[in-house]
C-alpha cells in the first residue's frame, strides 16, 4: 500500500493542485496538519473556503490531522479546535480523533495538542509534531520543536510503528528512529516559492520511504516496516 505524506500546505493554492493531481496514483493521502495558515495577526479572508475546495475534489482516500495553524481562539466558532475538518467528513476521509484501518494497517489522526493514547497498537499516526529529542522534532539551528511527551511515549516504547508528521520547518534530518517508531517529517529548505511541496512517498508492504523536495534532492530508507516482517 502507498502512502503520499504532505504537511505544513498553509493554504498555499498551487500546492493543493499539485496534491490533487499527485495523490491519484497513491491508496491513500496523509495530511499533517497546518493545512491553513491562521493565526490572530494573518486575514482568514477566503483561505478557508479555498482550501475546502480543493479537499473536496480529491478522490483518493484521505486522512488528516490538524497542526497549530488551523485553529484559532476567539475567532469564528468554525476554527475552534480546527471544528472546520468536520465540514469534510465523508466515505474514505478520516479526521482528528478517528481510528481506522485501510490495506490492513491501523492509523490513528492525533489532533493539535491532543490526548495522546497512554498505550498504542496503531501501526502509523498521523500527528502534526514529531517527538521532542531526534531530528525531525530539531531544527537545523539547534531549537527543538518536537513534543515531549510524544518523545518519552516513543522512548518507552509505547509510540506507534510509523509517524508522520511535520511543523518543524527545516529539521536536521527528515528521518529518525526512536525506540520502536520511525519518525518522519518532509519539511526542509525549499521554501514557500517551489511548485510542489515536500512530500514522502511509504510503501507500508515494502517497508519503505523516499522523500522528494521541490530542490530536487531526494533520499530512501528502509523502515523494516511490513505486514510480513515489522520491526
Amino acid at each position: 500500500m502507498r502512502i503520499l505524506h504532505c504537511t505544513d500546505l498553509h493554504a498555499k493554492d498551487r500546492w493543493y493542485r499539485w496534491l490533487a493531481e499527485e495523490s491519484a496514483r497513491f491508496d491513500l493521502l496523509c495530511l499533517t496538519g497546518d493545512l491553513l495558515d491562521l493565526n490572530l495577526y494573518r486575514s482568514m479572508d477566503g483561505q478557508l473556503e479555498r482550501v475546502m475546495a480543493h479537499l473536496l475534489r480529491i478522490e483518493t482516500p484521505l486522512a488528516i490531522c490538524s497542526g497549530n495553524h488551523d485553529s484559532v481562539a476567539g475567532a469564528d466558532p468554525r476554527f475552534h479546535h480546527a471544528a472546520w475538518l468536520q465540514a469534510l467528513r465523508r466515505e474514505n476521509l478520516w479526521i482528528d480523533g478517528d481510528r481506522f484501518e485501510f490495506g490492513g494497517f491501523s492509523f490513528r489522526c492525533i489532533p493539535w495538542q491532543g490526548i495522546l493514547p497512554r498505550v498504542t497498537t496503531e501501526d502509523v499516526w498521523l500527528i502534526h509534531s514529531p517527538p521532542d529529542r531526534v531530528p525531525t522534532g530539531i531544527a537545523r539551528g539547534g531549537a527543538g520543536f518536537g513534543d515531549s511527551i510524544f518523545g518519552e511515549q516513543c522512548r518507552a516504547g509505547l509510540g506507534p510503528r510509523l509517524a508522520l508528521s511535520g511543523h518543524v520547518h527545516e529539521p536536521q534530518s527528515w528521518r529518525a528512529k526512536i525506540g520502536r517508531t520511525w519518525s518522519l517529517n518532509p519539511l526542509g529548505p525549499d521554501g514557500n516559492d517551489s511548485e510542489a511541496p515536500a512530500h514522502i512517498a511509504v510503501d507500508l508492504q515494502a517497508g519503505t520511504a523516499v522523500l522528494s523536495r521541490a530542490s530536487g534532492f531526494k533520499d530512501a530508507v528502509q523502515l523494516c516496516y511490513s505486514n510480513t516482517a515489522r520491526s
